[in-house]
């Protein structure tokens, strides 16, 4: 049997708001923090490979 949830108040709303806010700026940050480690890795194994055999 499902419960019936009553609407968020305008605070509450507004409260969940920022929440979905400040998540979607830490995903951004941490999307821009992967791409920046992968290009570094792929930035360190050609220096490896380069200094190795070039």
């Amino acid at each position: 049997m499902k419960r019936k949830k009553k609407p968020a108040s305008d605070h509450e709303r507004a409260e969940l708001e920022q929440q979905v806010e400040l998540l979607r700026r830490d995903i951004r940050q941490l999307q821009l923090e992967h791409d920046i480690l992968k290009k570094a890795n792929e930035l360190i194994k050609k220096w490896i490979v380069g200094g190795i055999y070039g």
